[in-house]
């Protein structure tokens, strides 16, 4: 896997989001990557009460033997970790934002509340509505152009967007 490349971790993680998971946990975590020193430290933002009390604030990522790694800064406690996106986060996108951000390296656009997922295949767009989880795909539909989409779907569109770089599962 890519991310367990050094110089791809600094390249893509800088300054981006991420969602993870610590060692075999269950539960998500939500963070902020930065590069300081030509490491990646991340900045956990959200996750539930005792995953945050046992993650930290901080985690120093790191990669040994083809594994990544997060050691809290303050108590030097090492996890394993799995990253599963990284993204950066859009407030009510436009179709405009979408198109920019395909062109910038976005493979596909990610709305956790609702699991609405957005991608770019054949000079199609596809939106899958309410994809439950990685077994079950949601109902498909196919548009033209982004703006298409955009326009059939003003009911899904507004909220908090993932527009996501890499993925540990790309479903299309």
């Amino acid at each position: 896997m890519r991310l367990k490349d050094k110089e791809f971790l600094l390249n893509i993680l800088d300054g981006k989001r991420l969602d993870f998971y610590l060692e075999d946990d269950m539960f998500e975590i939500e963070g902020r990557a930065k590069k300081i020193d030509e490491e990646i430290i991340i900045e956990v933002l959200d996750a539930v009460g005792h995953v945050l009390q046992i993650s930290g604030q901080y985690l120093k990522l790191s990669h040994n033997y083809n594994k990544l790694y997060g050691e809290r800064i303050d108590t030097g406690k090492v996890f394993e970790v799995e990253i599963n996106r990284v993204y950066d986060l859009y407030i009510d996108p436009v179709a405009e934002d979408f198109i920019k951000m395909k062109e910038s390296g976005v493979d596909q656009f990610f709305k956790k509340q609702t699991d609405t997922l957005v991608w770019h295949e054949n000079n199609r767009w596809v939106i899958e509505l309410n994809k439950i989880n990685m077994y079950f795909s949601g109902n498909r539909y196919y548009y033209n152009s982004v703006e298409e989409l955009f326009d059939s779907n003003k009911e899904h569109m507004a909220g908090n967007w993932q527009a996501v770089y890499f993925s540990s599962e790309v479903e299309a």
